[in-house]
């Protein structure tokens, strides 16, 4: 959590330095911002599970975003980390995630974008906790929520990369054999395609104008 808070703090410092330098940091026009994009890439859980210290969680996140206009967008997130053998339990452990949710562009400079989004979904969580010194393995699935932001930086007019840090509310399984929420911090390095407006449409609409 407190990982998340500097992140954001930072995010929100450097914003603002880059408004203040120079008067083309505004939003760009609609025109210039492609409609849609997909992203795959890397992704990181720390996630404390009930009666142990956290889980380190490595996997996949694939996400799709709709840029609604310069200042909104609207995004769908998937992902699935899994953590090696616990020693003690001698069972692994791993995570698979669905959101959705809204994106606020925090700011827009040339070849830069700051971002923060909450996100409302399901967690599948999978792993192991003592009761009672013995280890029971199982699965529990349930709403889920996340909030957090990131930082996209562009490499051409069709591909970019994107940093998200999100704090993650999910639900497992605790040592008196009930149902908790658990905390945890998500890191996600995706590869970001860019999905440009077909011509065609662009050359009809020159047409009738």
């Amino acid at each position: 959590m407190r990982l998340l808070i500097k992140l954001t703090i930072l995010s929100v410092a450097l914003a603002t330095h880059l408004f203040a330098q120079d008067d083309h940091s505004a939003p760009a026009p609609a025109a210039e911002i492609t409609p849609s994009d997909i992203a795959v890439g890397y992704s990181y859980l720390n996630l404390g599970f009930s009666g142990k210290p956290a889980v380190h969680l490595n996997g996949v996140e694939a996400s799709g975003m709709i840029n609604l206009n310069p200042s909104w967008a609207a995004t769908v997130d998937g992902s699935y980390v899994r953590a090696g053998r616990d020693p003690e339990s001698g069972h692994t452990s791993s995570v698979l995630s669905a959101f959705a949710g809204p994106v606020f562009i925090v700011a827009h400079r040339r070849d830069m974008r700051f971002l923060a989004r909450a996100l409302a979904g399901m967690t599948l969580v999978d792993g192991s906790v003592p009761v009672n010194d013995v280890y029971f393995r199982g699965w529990e699935s349930r709403f889920s929520w996340a909030f957090g932001g990131g930082i996209e930086r562009t490499l051409s007019s069709s591909y970019a990369v994107r940093v998200n840090v999100d704090y993650l509310r999910a639900h497992f399984m605790s040592t008196s054999a009930t149902v908790q929420p658990q905390n945890g911090i998500r890191l996600g390095v995706n590869f970001v395609f860019r999905l440009s407006p077909r011509r065609g449409s662009h050359h009809i609409d020159s047409q009738q104008n």
